[in-house]
């Protein structure tokens, strides 16, 4: 694959009888030609494990959090897949923000354990209760100030958006559902005051951001490397991905 700096076409890989598309990113490789606007300096004596982890799911996760939303600590926030990487950094996004009430949604309970550890308040399990139920609860029915997605399913979009409260409740999403599916919500409850939007990538600027969430690392705001789970040398990428396939928790970080 061959472009120029931002314009070179995301990498495919063949999986059995499907194709994915991996997105613009170069991955799996022992080195990379990268455009200067496209690398971010790091303190030199910074783990380059927690580091490779920042690049994307911190970004967007915490990003959605610290950037989009900007919630006060008297806010109230739920997390939708709140055990995959976007949702355990927005998980700690909404920690160093010390929001009162910090809900991970999920349907794995080591996941949601892990979230809890990571400074969720509550969890609940999609599986064995109506996330929508509880937390009417928590909110003593009133609903939630935020909620994020970031499951990737359109079920899961409709749900946070349900449960955040009229007149000003916001419901961010930076998931991909399948091409070609729809969302559907009740426009009355947008006339009500809720509000919905999408974010690529947390609004994060990688200039002013990676540092930020450096300093939160090494102050101990962002435990970034409890989110890491396995390391794999390149030469053990099929075991990698048999890990991602299964639902492994956490980061799984491939090294040279």
């Amino acid at each position: 694959i061959k472009g120029e700096g931002a314009n070179c076409p995301g990498a495919k890989y063949k999986f059995g009888d499907q194709i994915i598309n991996a997105g613009g990113v170069t991955t799996f490789s022992e080195y990379t030609v990268v455009s200067e606007n496209r690398c971010v300096k790091i303190p030199d004596d910074f783990p380059l494990d927690v580091a490779s982890i920042i690049g994307c799911a911190v970004l967007t996760g915490a990003g959605m959090v610290l950037n989009t939303i900007k919630p006060k600590p008297e806010n109230s926030i739920a997390i939708f897949g709140a055990g995959g990487g976007i949702g355990l950094s927005a998980v700690m996004g909404a920690k160093v923000c010390n929001c009162s009430k910090i809900i991970a949604v999920d349907i794995d309970n080591t996941k949601l354990n892990l979230a809890k550890e990571l400074g969720a308040t509550h969890i609940i399990n999609a599986k064995e209760c109506d996330p929508l139920s509880i937390i009417k609860d928590l909110t003593d029915g009133v609903g939630l100030d935020f909620a994020v997605d970031s499951a990737g399913r359109t079920q899961t979009i409709e749900t946070a958006f349900n449960s955040v409260r009229r007149n000003g409740g916001l419901c961010v999403f930076a998931s991909h559902p399948s091409a070609g599916e729809k969302i559907q919500i009740d426009p009355y409850e947008l006339i009500c005051g809720k509000q919905i939007r999408g974010s690529w990538g947390g609004e994060s600027d990688p200039d002013r951001d990676v540092s930020r969430f450096i300093d939160f690392y090494n102050t101990g705001k962002l435990p970034l490397n409890k989110m890491i789970s396995h390391k794999f040398n390149l030469k053990e990428i099929n075991n990698a991905l048999s890990e991602l396939v299964q639902g492994s928790l956490g980061r799984i970080i491939v090294c040279p």
